[in-house]
């Protein structure tokens, strides 16, 4: 006991410690309620851990997987065994569903303040913490933070890697280059951006430092490109990717397989000089990454993608925030900080930018925010340098933030409901209450089955007596000739105003769920004898 109190002493002391409090704090606040709404990737997170903690196998019956399959897509499983010791502790619910994500992304302010003591010659301490502040307050990783993000996780344990690897080059050891690969490949089976980024990361940091004959970091950088080489020779690793690729987009088959008949007969040579893949594909790259150095992106809530990641009114980086960051790429350019966070910044979006789903996807490019922060930190010093106070420039991204943190917590349950399955959960509940007093009860599925909320909530699969309807409106027909006595059916919104049902005595709408600003989600039809 002698010896343990004079380490808390010294990490309470410390202003990384309180800064990840502030952090945690911010993350873990209302957590459950926040955002509104149990989206189905969520409850697909909450299920299956339970379904592995059961039985080892997730709800496809796939023993220990890697991947998941919802729709084609092979997620990475990383999140479902991250998220089993949160039920454990805190049992069935959105928190414990949440609470990985949100607690490792107050972490990594640890790996970040790190990694600007690496990147900086002078290891600049104030530097770092001003950073990790910045990470900490930060609107866009706040908000991705709360709410099942595997890419948080991910981000996390590469932010890791990429600081032993550059620490491997001062130490010279190896352990630190064995450490970075180990954490980058972890990284792996969270999110997919981070395979195609990290040897990408790696070998410019090698550039960067002039290293082409440092054995430990080009074996390190060899050892990552073999990993995410085989696992793009695996199909199911690529199956997110084949997706949402650019070589998919529908514009750019229709560019490549149609226009060139466009051009008419016997103009076989304009329509090679023209529509070529090599040529299609660049100006589409180039197309979508140049949305994700846009304004629009940075500051436009409605921009980034997927919308269930917005916040009403306020973009990814508050306007103090950018402003920081144009200080930040002047004190780059008078050469008074290193150049590398705007390399890794510019390299960042490079797998982004090769989809077009959901574009510029916010989720995908979150590896250009520590880069962000970073150039932000160097425009705080720049303007301290300047003679501007830093209470100043601290009092003005307080004001900001506390303008987002009044968008997220009051007007987000209002204006987002729609992308985050709001009601769902509420009609698990309620089926599960009232389902021992029917014999068959057909669902929905829009806009998503409630298969995943039933499960999750009531810790088991759905019985036979549960039926999903591809219909929007299955109480249309479930009604006309019911092969039982007591059926419940369930519609999704605006089926009620336009049914036929009204006119029956034998059937009844018993309830709807609503979302917070009163429309409707769910219409519950009943037929009882």
């Amino acid at each position: 006991m002698f010896k343990i109190k004079p380490v808390i002493k010294k990490i309470v002391k410390s202003p990384l410690f309180w800064i990840f409090v502030l952090a945690f704090f911010l993350r873990i606040y209302k957590l459950g309620s926040f955002p509104v709404g149990f989206h189905v990737d969520e409850a697909k997170v909450g299920w299956n851990a339970l379904s592995i903690l059961k039985t080892g196998r997730d709800d496809k019956g796939n023993l220990f997987a890697l991947y998941y399959n919802s729709f084609g897509d092979f997620r990475p499983t990383g999140i479902f065994y991250a998220t089993i010791p949160s039920i454990i502790l805190f049992g069935r619910n959105e928190f414990a569903v949440r609470f990985p994500s949100a607690f490792l992304g107050a972490l990594t302010i640890f790996p970040l303040y790190f990694l600007v003591l690496e990147i900086n010659k002078d290891k600049n301490k104030k530097l770092a913490l001003i950073a990790t502040i910045l990470l900490a307050l930060s609107p866009w990783h706040i908000s991705v933070s709360r709410a099942t993000s595997e890419v948080i996780i991910s981000m996390f344990m590469a932010l890791w890697g990429l600081y032993y690897f550059l620490k491997g080059f001062d130490t010279k050891e190896r352990k630190h280059f064995i450490l970075s690969v180990s954490l980058i490949v972890l990284s792996y089976f969270f999110y997919h951006s981070i395979r195609l980024l990290a040897p990408i990361f790696l070998f410019a940091i090698i550039l960067y430092k002039k290293a082409f004959y440092n054995r430990k970091a080009i074996l390190s950088l060899f050892a990552i490109s073999f990993v995410t080489l085989l696992l793009l020779l695996n199909k199911e690793a690529r199956g997110r990717f084949s997706q949402v690729s650019i070589f998919n987009d529908l514009d750019v088959q229709y560019e490549l397989s149609r226009m060139p008949f466009e051009e008419g007969p016997n103009k076989v040579f304009i329509a090679r000089m023209f529509h070529n893949k090599p040529l299609v594909y660049t100006r589409r790259f180039v197309n979508e990454y140049t949305k994700y150095f846009s304004s629009n992106f940075f500051l436009e809530s409605t921009t980034p993608k997927p919308a269930r990641y917005q916040t009403v009114g306020i973009g990814l980086l508050t306007y103090v925030e950018l402003a920081l960051f144009i200080f930040g790429l002047i004190g780059i350019a008078q050469k008074k900080f290193s150049f590398l966070p705007l390399l890794l910044l510019l390299l960042a979006p490079i797998a982004s930018a090769l989809t077009t789903e959901d574009a510029p996807n916010l989720h995908r490019a979150l590896l250009m925010l520590p880069m962000f922060v970073i150039i932000e930190s160097y425009g705080f010093k720049f303007l301290t340098e300047l003679k501007i106070k830093p209470k100043f420039i601290y009092s003005l991204l307080c004001l900001n933030f506390i303008f987002f943190l009044h968008m997220y917590f009051v007007h987000n349950k209002v204006h987002l409901p729609l992308y985050r399955n709001v009601g769902a959960k509420e009609l698990a509940v309620y089926l599960n209450e009232v389902q021992g007093n029917y014999d068959k009860i057909i669902l929905t599925n829009i806009p998503d089955s409630p298969y995943p909320w039933i499960a999750f909530f009531t810790g088991k699969s759905p019985d036979q007596k549960f039926i999903v309807s591809g219909q929007r409106c299955p109480s249309r027909d479930a009604f006309e000739k019911p092969d039982v006595k007591r059926l419940l059916v369930v519609d999704a919104e605006g089926c009620a105003t336009e049914s036929k049902l009204k006119d029956r005595t034998d059937v009844k709408l018993i309830d709807v769920i609503k979302r917070p600003e009163e429309t409707e989600v769910y219409n519950i039809w009943s037929l009882k004898p």
